[in-house]
């Protein structure tokens, strides 16, 4: 996984490989989302950061053409099962869909899929000692969850605040995990966030970046991961500019696949 010193994460450019994993299992977390768990071959042990992704190669239509899927790694590398990968996949369309029931299938066939890995430069790679804001939007909570993980592993009491958004109440399939979180270390706030207000919602809603704004007075020296849409992640980052938010200590792998200045071909 890479050493850790001063508590601030490696750096280290870990080579990409393709490796043939077995689907073990696909779990609802929740009406609309699935945990997937792969594994490796035996004898194999992965390297990656926490927060990377990896691409899938799946056959959906049994034709022999195979797609490119990309997912982020939900889980932070353990020692202890070094062959184990975590994927949360959202059911939100018939693409989507058509994926679930083709890994379903996989787990039963014990047919493996190629999975490539790490990819991503918005992995955990600041120094813990500074204060951290996670936010993540929907499914985005898989990343940010990884990333908890290991920064958790790494320092303990390291300054964390945690800003998740959903559209439906249902879909806080991992609010008792982020609420053990919060008892369990003296620094870490969660906040989970509903778009809109409900009448069986107690906790807060609205915009993102409106609650973290009523949070915090300042941001200048706060360092910031978030996973969202492009509109999600630059729309935040613009609005708590009057916070004192700065790109430069902002990560999301946004800023790779939708630059700001990216052209849009018509």
């Amino acid at each position: 996984m890479g050493l850790y010193m001063n508590n601030t994460a490696t750096t280290e450019a870990l080579p990409v490989f393709t490796c043939a994993c077995q689907i073990m299992d696909v779990t609802p977390l929740s009406a609309n989302t699935f945990q997937v768990e792969l594994q490796s071959p035996t004898g194999t042990t992965l390297r990656y950061q926490a927060g990377q992704y990896l691409q899938l190669e799946l056959d959906l239509n049994d034709d022999g053409q195979t797609q490119s899927l990309f997912y982020s790694i939900a889980n932070r590398f353990n020692p202890e099962q070094p062959r184990r990968l975590e994927l949360f996949i959202q059911n939100s369309s018939e693409l989507a869909d058509k994926i679930l029931k083709h890994l379903s299938q996989l787990t039963e066939s014990n047919e493996k899929v190629n999975v490539t890995l790490p990819m991503g430069k918005a992995f955990l790679q600041t120094n813990l000692s500074s204060t951290h804001l996670f936010i993540a939007a929907g499914s985005g909570i898989s990343k940010i969850k990884c990333l908890i993980e290991e920064a958790l592993s790494q320092k303990s009491d390291a300054q964390v605040n945690v800003y998740w958004s959903n559209k439906n109440i249902d879909d806080f399939y991992l609010m008792e995990q982020f609420q053990h979180w919060a008892v369990q270390n003296k620094n870490f706030s969660f906040t989970p966030i509903l778009e809109s207000p409900h009448q069986y919602w107690l906790g807060r809603s609205g915009y993102i970046y409106e609650v973290i704004e009523n949070d915090f007075e300042r941001l200048d020296e706060t360092q910031v991961y978030l996973c969202g849409s492009p509109q999600m992640v630059y729309g935040t980052i613009d609005k708590l500019n009057s916070r004192g938010l700065k790109e430069n200590h902002c990560y999301s792998d946004v800023f790779e696949y939708a630059p700001r200045d990216q052209k849009i071909a018509i």
